[in-house]
C-alpha cells in the first residue's frame, strides 16, 4: 500500500468500526431509553462512539499527509486479531449481557497485543470489568446489557 501510513489506515479501520458499532447502537434490542428517562444503555456509547468518530478521522486525514510505511505481515495479524476479538466481544454483548464478554475480551487483549503477564491479565480481568459495571450501573444510572443467566448483572 505505497502512499498509506499505519495512522491512516488505522484511523480509517477504527472510523468505519465506530461508524459501524454507531449504527448497530439503533437496533430493536437497545431501545429501552424511554423506559429510563433517555439514558438507556446505549446514552453514553453513542456519545463516546461520536467522539471516536470525529478523532479517527483526524488521525486519517494527519496519517494521510505522512509517507508511506512498509506493512509488516506481523503486524497486520495482529491489528486483525484484535478487530475479530473486538468484534466478538461486541456481539457476545447482546447474548451473554455485558460482565461476561468484558471480562473475556479483558483477559484476552492484552495477550494479543503482545502483554505475557497472565497474573497481570487476570487481576485485571476480575476487577476492571465488575467495577465499570458498578459505576455505570449504581451511580451513573446507566442499564447495561445483562446476562440471561444471571439477574443481578
Amino acid at each position: 500500500m505505497a502512499g498509506a501510513s499505519w495512522a491512516s489506515v488505522i484511523g480509517g479501520l477504527i472510523f468505519l468500526t465506530t461508524a459501524f458499532l454507531f449504527h448497530h447502537t439503533f437496533a430493536d434490542a437497545y431501545q429501552t431509553s424511554i423506559l429510563t428517562a433517555g439514558r438507556g444503555p446505549v446514552f453514553f456509547p453513542r456519545i463516546i462512539l461520536a467522539a471516536m468518530a470525529v478523532l479517527s478521522l483526524m488521525v486519517t486525514v494527519e496519517g494521510l499527509r505522512e509517507k508511506g510505511a512498509e506493512f509488516r505481515p506481523r503486524e497486520i495479524l495482529v491489528a486483525g486479531a484484535a478487530i475479530v476479538l473486538t468484534g466478538g466481544y461486541i456481539f457476545s454483548i447482546e447474548a451473554a449481557g455485558f460482565l461476561i464478554p468484558t471480562v473475556i475480551f479483558t483477559f484476552l487483549m492484552p495477550f494479543v497485543l503482545g502483554y505475557r503477564s497472565v497474573p497481570m491479565a487476570l487481576i485485571i480481568a476480575l476487577t476492571y470489568p465488575p467495577a465499570v459495571w458498578y459505576i455505570f450501573d449504581k451511580v451513573f444510572l446507566i442499564i447495561l446489557p445483562s446476562s440471561p443467566w444471571f439477574e443481578a448483572f
